[in-house]
């Protein structure tokens, strides 16, 4: 197969690159491609769109994406609080008493009240069938009452009584992901979400995926890899040094189409739950919380480190960030594993010199900025105009030449809008060129899973992961999130036409 009359962005050079054995073979002008390269008669023109590597999401949760797609989990984002309850209300009708509602995706800093959902909320819903409301952030939830009797009998005494708000039907961090555990899918249906998150992913542009997963879950990916064109790189979630002892290893992956990427934890929560540990407190008052003592974390990377896996920590505030810093320089940590801190939103400018220097990996998520940053945002409401101004820093971490990569936390998942986001970041410290954030998608991600010599970029030798856009993204930096995916290839075999749809 060859492509041409394209633009490739990284390469002015070049409008054409051949296709072989679902790698790329040849990179040039069309003439010269065509005319150097047997092939079977499979020409397709671009007619000028832009030729990119598949976008790597660096961090998301592929289980999550897919339950909400097949509707296991009732979707909340991009609904105010009346119709969030509505759906909710529809959906734990349909059920029956003794079975779980679970919705997902909601977000107060957009309505009006700005203000959480709550126990007595869901109530009016049903008192007899449990309900879940799972904050977009995943780090906050709400039950009522009957799902807060339920959970009563599943958690731990000490979750019950640090992490839950039984007044208003609260639970946060391990108390959330524990019920969550406790109520999960069966086999069937996380093979179904798999298929459907791949679905979603590939229309989106998306063809490699870090995945931070609950390790029960991984069977399902290792006996699916494969089937469904995606690329996956697993990093198993743990919350104490014990349970590295009991994840997945990596003998058990394949390689290709699911590779082991190493351990996921915690330091701290989220801004939009008020649990991320930061220096000065939030307007109107608190700040936040350590998900572990200086030493567990020491012995959490410790573990991990013994065993040469690459760690991912979680580090959204700035007490948390300096947290894993210290570790990191008291373990003495590799910089040959690439260890990397997930979401850094309030690093200072020393933390990512810090960060650079101890060899860790960067992993940001633009599309925080596009939902939660700017005038009247949430984060200004949670931080003050000042700290949010300096949240998300893109642009310095970039220019102290820390190793940058960007995921979407599911948050959308859409590059497109992380792109868009982090280009047209209304900040000055939030802002980099389109070739900047096109690299921390695609160079940055294969970098963080130690793939940059085979994908990442339009080079011979590189997989044939390829996404296609109708316009070159240089071309209206400031409509960059009106750009569209129209084809989307992987190991050179399109899986997605937006001609064609799915």
């Amino acid at each position: 197969m060859i492509l041409t009359n394209g633009v490739l962005v990284a390469d002015p050079y070049a409008d054409a690159a051949a296709l072989e054995d679902g790698r790329i073979v040849t990179v040039g002008m069309g003439p010269a491609v065509a005319a150097g390269r047997p092939h079977d008669g499979i020409v397709i023109d671009l007619k000028g769109g832009a030729l990119l590597p598949g976008f790597i999401d660096a961090h998301l949760h592929l289980f999550h994406t897919g339950l909400t797609a097949i509707g296991w989990r009732v979707d909340l984002s991009g609904l105010d609080r009346e119709d969030a309850l509505a759906r909710l209300a529809t959906a734990a009708g349909g059920r029956s008493g003794s079975a779980w509602t679970i919705g997902s995706g909601w977000d107060e800093s957009v309505w009006p009240t700005r203000s959480y959902l709550t126990r007595r909320d869901l109530d009016r819903l049903s008192t007899k069938g449990p309900i879940a409301a799972v904050r977009m952030d995943g780090h906050l939830l709400i039950v009522n009452s009957e799902g807060l009797r339920r959970a009563s009998k599943v958690l731990p005494g000490d979750l019950r009584s640090s992490l839950v708000d039984p007044e208003r039907g609260e639970l946060r961090e391990e108390a959330t992901w524990s019920l969550l555990r406790s109520i999960g899918p069966d086999e069937t249906v996380l093979s179904e979400a798999f298929a459907a998150a791949a679905r979603t992913f590939h229309r989106l542009g998306v063809t490699s995926v870090h995945t931070m997963t609950e390790p029960s879950w991984v069977p399902v990916l290792l006996k699916r890899g494969g089937r469904h064109r995606l690329r996956v790189t697993v990093y198993q979630e743990v919350a104490s040094p014990e349970e590295i002892d009991r994840l997945v290893p990596p003998e058990r992956f394949d390689g290709d189409w699911i590779r082991f990427g190493g351990v996921k934890a915690f330091a701290d929560g989220s801004l939009g739950a008020r649990n991320a540990a930061v220096g000065a407190p939030y307007v109107g008052g608190g700040s936040g919380t350590l998900n572990h003592s200086d030493e567990e974390m020491a012995q959490i990377l410790s573990r991990a480190e013994g065993r040469g896996w690459q760690t991912a920590i979680h580090a959204i505030g700035d007490r948390a960030i300096e947290q894993v810093l210290k570790v990191h320089a008291s373990v003495g940590s590799s910089h040959d594993l690439r260890h990397r801190i997930e979401h850094l939103e309030l690093v200072s400018e020393d933390q990512v010199a810090r960060a650079r220097d101890l060899g860790l990996h960067l992993s940001m998520q633009p599309n925080f900025i596009g939902n939660w940053s700017g005038p009247g945002s949430m984060n200004e409401q949670r931080l003050g105009r000042a700290r949010d101004e300096i949240s998300n820093p893109l642009r310095r971490v970039l220019d102290a030449g820390a190793r940058l990569a960007f995921g979407s936390d599911g948050m959308p998942v859409s590059p497109i809008y992380g792109l868009d986001s982090a280009v047209n970041a209304p900040y000055p410290a939030q802002r980099v060129t389109v070739e900047e954030a096109i690299a921390c998608y695609t160079e940055g991600g294969a970098r963080f899973a130690f793939e940059e010599d085979m994908k990442g970029s339009v080079a011979v030798g590189s997989m044939a992961d390829l996404v296609v856009l109708d316009e070159d993204p240089r071309k209206d930096p400031a409509r960059i999130g009106g750009r569209r995916i129209e084809r989307v290839y992987v190991a050179g075999e399109c899986v997605y036409d937006r001609a064609e749809g799915d």
